[in-house]
């Protein structure tokens, strides 16, 4: 009895450390999102297009300034990507971070020049 116990046992705590360890798939956020992007200087709401190939996105954010590409990963709900965008003649960067939850996608951004922010953004339904 003690060793069956046992074994079980350890077969659950094996069973625990292998379903821990699988990845779990990156969360799907290709389409249309409608962010709202809060910085020191203002607050923008840029359309911003993601197409996704696995965990690499790609995409376009159109904002003030027009159209610029960006890239990054999605890993789980975790985002990550860099825009670049010419902003009166000058080239600027934004380092965007955040968590996406079905729908929806909050964290923080970085922008050369125009200081830390935060940003949420909302999927737009296709439309049928």
């Amino acid at each position: 009895m003690c060793k069956q116990l046992l074994r079980t046992a350890a077969l659950c705590i094996a069973g625990a450390v292998l379903l821990s360890a699988a990845p779990l798939a990156p969360a799907n956020i290709a389409g249309k999102w409608q962010f709202t992007v809060e910085l020191a200087v203002g607050t923008g709401r840029p359309l911003v297009t993601f197409k996704q190939d696995g965990e690499k996105i790609t995409g376009t954010y159109e904002g003030r300034y027009g159209k610029s590409a960006l890239e990054g990963t999605v890993k789980e709900n975790h985002v990550e990507f860099i825009v670049t965008v010419v902003a009166e003649g000058t080239t600027v960067s934004g380092a965007f971070v955040g968590d996406v939850e079905k729908d929806r996608m909050t964290g923080t951004v970085e922008y050369e020049g125009a200081g830390d922010g935060t940003w949420s953004a909302v999927r737009i339904p296709e439309k049928k």
